[in-house]
Order: structure tokens, then sequence, then C-alpha cells
């Protein structure tokens, strides 16, 4: 891996880990009601899943970059992690469904399910750590 990208790896590293934070944060309190309730919390949250998606497929693209493959596109990202045995084949799950749940934030926000979101943030960001820790560790 060249310096240049090892640097742009930290860097998103960084970023997801931050973003990561925020969320972690927001989960105290991010019930589903709290969420309806407090409309600029609930868009937060949103865009703060967005920035933690993206930078963990960023992340596994420099990774499989390293090792000599290329993801056509963010879909296929987590299972060539599996493939190359960075990720579990049920974290590579874990990621094709964050793939989704990130497209629905982006492409169809107006009909977005809020408690879709809210179980996100209730019970998938153990699912962001696991991924981030073993691309961190590879």
């Amino acid at each position: 891996m060249t310096d240049l990208t090892k640097e742009l790896l930290a860097e998103k590293i960084t970023r997801c880990t931050e973003a990561l934070a925020d969320l972690k944060r927001y989960q105290t309190i991010g019930t589903l009601e709290y969420l309806r309730a407090n409309p600029d919390t609930y868009y937060a949250v949103c865009y703060r899943f967005i920035a933690v998606i993206e930078s963990l497929f960023d992340i596994g693209q420099y990774i499989l970059a390293d090792r000599g493959q290329r993801a056509d596109s963010q879909r296929e990202i987590p299972a060539l992690l599996a493939r190359e045995k960075i990720v579990t084949e049920e974290l590579a799950a874990k990621g094709a469904l964050m793939y989704g749940f990130r497209n629905r934030l982006v492409h169809a926000y107006d009909t977005l399910d809020d408690a879709k979101v809210a179980e996100y943030l209730t019970d998938h960001l153990v699912d962001v750590e696991d991924i981030l820790k073993a691309c961190s560790v590879r």
C-alpha cells in the first residue's frame, strides 16, 4: 500500500469512527418516538448514517485495491471483503444490508421509514463497529 493510500485509509477510518461516535451518542436518546418528535435529530442521525456507511465502503475499496481487487460497485464490496477473508460471511451479509439502507437514505429520503432508522440506531451500530474493526486490523 502506498503512503498516500495509507493516509487516505487512515482518514476514512477516522471519519467513520467519528460518525460512529456521534451515532452512539444519539443511540441513548434515539427511540422512534424521540426521532419522530425531534426532526432535527432524526435528520442528523440519517446524515451520520450516510457518512458512516460511505466511509465503510471507501475503507473496503482501499483494502481491496491493496490486494489487487476492485469492486465495480459498492454493492460488491462486502462480498469481496468476505472472499478476501477480511470480514466473515455474516459481516458481509450485514454490510450488504447496510448498502441497501444507505441507498434508502440517499435516494428515497422522502419515503424513508423512520422506524428503520430507529432500528438501525438501536440494533446495528455493533455491525458497523465489527466491520470497521475487521477492516482496521487486517
